[in-house]
């Protein structure tokens, strides 16, 4: 999940990928301000906090804040969560969803969905169409196609590509497995038991931005951990790993269906 921490609050701008909205409970009161609800949560907590959604927005602060208090920390970053709704919003304009003459985001390129009757389940890119071919196909139908084509690629390019790098490394021997598996937070991940697992949608992102998480996840390998020693070991074989993580983090909203 992307977090931003400024000042004395935490702010969260994509809660639908990992329910970082609150559901435990109710909250303590809600108004409206400008269109937009505003739903507080008195927490054990020492600070407070804005968790920005969609036309929403959760404000967690210490249980014995006064609605005075909440209220003068909303109205002090009025302007600041106005541009937060709205960077939300556009960012919800552009989730993938799959249907028919729907929009995938692929390899930094907008191709168009076109679903085709067919006794056979495949997909083809025919210039700037991405046809989904099947039988009396809908969204789920659609989508399971799309999964496994996607998964079929990744196998194809992912296993061999991780297996060069940890070789080029000397970790190649501390690798014990390598899964796919559409994961609600994470692109990858790693084990200390050498297993590593890729998200598989990571293949509709330009094969740099696959390379950098395979390049992370592999130096995983010898640090458990995200240390200067780390980092330094991933720009070692992915010089623009920095690009291609802000472009993960800009961008990846746009790949989940």
């Amino acid at each position: 999940m992307t977090r931003i921490l400024e000042k004395n609050f935490l702010v969260t701008n994509d809660p639908n990928r990992d329910g970082c909205l609150d559901k435990s409970s109710m909250p303590s009161f809600s108004f409206m301000e400008n269109g937009v609800k505003f739903e507080v949560y008195r927490k054990s907590r020492k600070t407070l906090g804005i968790f920005i959604a969609h036309r929403k927005v959760e404000v967690r602060v210490p249980r014995y804040t006064s609605k005075k208090e909440v209220n003068n920390f909303v109205l002090g970053h009025r302007v600041w969560i106005a541009k937060r709704l709205r960077d939300e919003k556009k960012r919800d304009s552009e989730r993938l969803r799959f249907r028919n003459g729907g929009v995938i985001f692929l390899r930094a390129r907008e191709l168009r969905i076109e679903f085709r009757e067919s006794r056979l389940s495949k997909v083809k890119i025919d210039g700037n169409q991405f046809i989904v071919y099947g039988h009396a196909l809908n969204k789920a139908k659609a989508e399971e196609i799309v999964k496994g084509y996607l998964i079929e690629k990744a196998k194809a390019y992912m296993v061999l590509r991780t297996m060069n790098i940890a070789k080029h490394l000397g970790l190649d021997e501390k690798i014990t497995n390598i899964k796919f598996r559409k994961t609600k937070t994470k692109w990858g991940h790693c084990t200390s038991k050498g297993v590593l697992q890729f998200n598989w949608l990571i293949m509709l992102a330009p094969l740099g931005v696959i390379d950098y998480m395979i390049s992370h996840e592999v130096c995983h390998l010898r640090y458990m951990n995200h240390s200067p020693k780390f980092w330094a070991m991933v720009e070692s074989i992915c010089p623009k790993s920095k690009e291609y993580a802000l472009w993960l983090k800009e961008n990846e909203h746009r790949l989940w269906f």
